[in-house]
């Protein structure tokens, strides 16, 4: 979870567990289905921790492993 110190400014932190990238599915390029399998498959120890929807721009949420590399998926955001 974010952290606040005791002067209240605000601190990046994770509480979500291992390294997490929120990634972005363009569905004209792959769909939200295939890039999941793409993504596990092809960076072993990653999970799909979260998906938004199946819808063009919905996000899915992965965890652990390197920065996923799929055509059609972008990483919008990194914790961890």
């Amino acid at each position: 979870m974010a952290q606040a110190n005791p002067n209240a400014a605000v601190k990046a932190a994770n509480g979500l567990g291992p390294k997490t990238y929120i990634c972005s599915v363009a569905t004209g390029t792959i769909s939200v289905e295939d890039a999941c399998l793409a993504i596990t498959t092809a960076r072993g120890g990653a999970t799909i921790a979260g998906i938004e929807g199946v819808a063009n721009g919905d996000h899915i949420a992965v965890q652990g492993g390197a920065t996923p590399s799929v055509s059609g998926v972008t990483v919008v955001a990194t914790f961890g």
